[in-house]
C-alpha cells in the first residue's frame, strides 16, 4: 500500500462554548492539517496522486477558515469548532474535491493539530 501526505497550515480563532476551562474564551491557533491519501498502485507516472493536486485541494478546503473566528463561519456557527470537528469538515470537503477530480486513490484520513502536542484525526 502506498501512502502520501500533504500538510498545510492556517491561522484561526475559536472558543468552545460551555467548556469548563480556558478554551471557553476566544483564543487562536496556527492549525496544521494533514491529508493522507492511499492506493495499492501508482499510475503510469509512478505517483499515487500528484502532490500539487492534493495540496491545491487541501488549500481550497482550509482557505475558508484562514484568519477568521471559526465560530462565525459555516458549519461552526452550528457545531463546536473543536479539532475533531475541523478534521471531519476538512475531510468531507477534501473527499468531495477528490471525487470530482477523479483521483484513483483513497482519502485515508485528515489530522488536525491545534498545537505541536494536540491533534485529532478523522477517517471514513
Amino acid at each position: 500500500m502506498y501512502r502520501i501526505g500533504i500538510k498545510k497550515q492556517f491561522s484561526a480563532a475559536h472558543r468552545l462554548e460551555g467548556h469548563p476551562g480556558r478554551c471557553s474564551q476566544l483564543h487562536g491557533h496556527t492549525w496544521s492539517v494533514e491529508a493522507v491519501i492511499s492506493s495499492k498502485d501508482t499510475g503510469m507516472d509512478g505517483m499515487v496522486v500528484d502532490f500539487d493536486q492534493v495540496g491545491d485541494a487541501l488549500d481550497k478546503a482550509v482557505d475558508l477558515f484562514d484568519h477568521v473566528c471559526l465560530n462565525d463561519v459555516e458549519p461552526f456557527d452550528r457545531i463546536p469548532p473543536t479539532a475533531e470537528n475541523v478534521a471531519r469538515v476538512v475531510y468531507a470537503a477534501l473527499a468531495a474535491r477528490a471525487a470530482s477530480s477523479g483521483w484513483a486513490a483513497r482519502l485515508e484520513s485528515v489530522t488536525v493539530w491545534e498545537s505541536a502536542e494536540a491533534w485529532a484525526s478523522f477517517s471514513d
